[in-house]
């Protein structure tokens, strides 16, 4: 068989899912230097509201309109981005350490995004923080 089929968690919640993909977590993984997941987004459903103090991400939309609010836990400066996958241009945004962040679904159909990372998830790094822009 030329092909190999990886076995990954699905993490299933009432507001989507999420399923990490590549990780240095993980013995069957071809890379060494980055973890990424991929999180679902159910219409009208907020996930994340959460900031990081050593982590930083690059998020990247897969499928529908994603609103992404922010603010600078040390500044409270506040910021809006909406990620829209129908539209011609495609951007990825990063949030650095100490930005609170939020993922909304302003869409009509499940919305997803890869996150990716330097480094994996620790929950001791994840501190809640209702993102209210």
């Amino acid at each position: 068989m030329n092909t190999h089929l990886l076995s990954r968690a699905k993490h299933i919640r009432a507001d989507g899912w999420l399923c990490e993909l590549v990780s240095m977590n993980h013995s069957d993984d071809p890379f060494s230097d980055i973890h990424t997941y991929l999180v679902s987004i159910s219409p009208n459903m907020t996930r994340a509201n959460h900031y990081h103090k050593k982590k930083e991400e690059w998020i990247a939309p897969t499928a529908g309109i994603i609103e992404i609010s922010t603010v600078d836990t040390r500044t409270n400066k506040k910021e809006k981005i909406v990620l829209d996958t129908n539209t011609e241009e495609y951007s990825i945004v990063h949030i650095p350490p100490y930005i609170a962040h939020s993922l909304k679904n302003i869409g009509n159909c499940h919305a997803s995004v890869v996150v990716f990372s330097k480094t994996p998830e620790d929950k001791t790094d994840t501190i809640p923080f209702e993102v209210d822009v």
